[in-house]
């Protein structure tokens, strides 16, 4: 009884030791790697695959997270709201999918605020919620970002695993998803017509994750996040 008293102790001490580390540096590129849960973000939208995707998480009864472009935002407004209605997380991806590893003018620091503000304003201007999740164009998590987004109250996303669906064929694609799956995997998709191929083991790839002991939940459960 004391060991097992003792183990759930550890067990306790560890998670928190984890979660407090994370959130102390303001990036994360995983949950906490002693509890069977994973998240399943999308990026770029609002796009063509929205609400087939929609479909899927809905059939599945699974949330995601959807890091959303301002820029395709103001076009779409009636799937964020569908998005935001059916439950799942609405996250800032910036505005205009700035590559800032390659971004070397002088007023990089004013774009990065800027990128963040506005998207930040058109989903408040839509759903009249404040954002507190962020994640780079390219997964770029250098500190200067990283710094803003923390001034700004935002925590930095990034994944566990993703891929550049192009190079593959859609079985590849599934049996390296498939493979990553594990406590506290962050994985990488989009919500854009470029890539279609979600679409076409999403739901097989859901079944696999429930199947194998794991619940699919947000970003901000996933990690223990709060807006403030």
């Amino acid at each position: 009884m004391e060991k097992i008293i003792k183990k759930i102790i550890l067990f306790f001490v560890v998670s928190c030791i984890h979660t407090c580390y994370l959130q102390a540096n303001n990036f994360y590129a995983s949950g906490p790697q002693n509890i069977k849960k994973i998240s399943l973000t999308f990026d770029d939208g609002p796009g063509e695959n929205t609400l087939k995707i929609l479909e899927i998480l809905k059939k599945k009864k699974v949330k995601a997270t959807f890091f959303m472009l301002g820029c395709n935002i103001k076009n779409n407004s009636k799937i964020i709201k569908k998005v935001f209605d059916d439950g799942h997380e609405i996250a800032n991806h910036t505005y205009k999918h700035i590559n800032f590893y390659n971004y070397n003018k002088e007023n990089k620091i004013t774009i990065i605020e800027n990128e963040i503000l506005s998207t930040e304003k058109v989903i408040k201007d839509i759903l009249n919620i404040k954002t507190f999740l962020v994640r780079f164009p390219y997964g770029y998590s250098k500190q200067d970002a990283i710094k803003i987004a923390k001034k700004y109250n935002y925590h930095v996303i990034n994944w566990t695993f993703g891929i550049d669906w192009k190079q593959m064929d859609i079985n590849k694609i599934h049996d390296e998803y498939k493979r990553a799956i594990k406590n506290g995997s962050i994985f990488l998709m989009h919500d854009v017509s470029k890539n279609n191929n979600v679409l076409m083991f999403l739901e097989k790839f859901i079944d696999e994750i429930i199947e194998s002991g794991y619940k699919i939940v947000t970003i901000s459960e996933l990690l223990s996040l709060k807006n403030v």
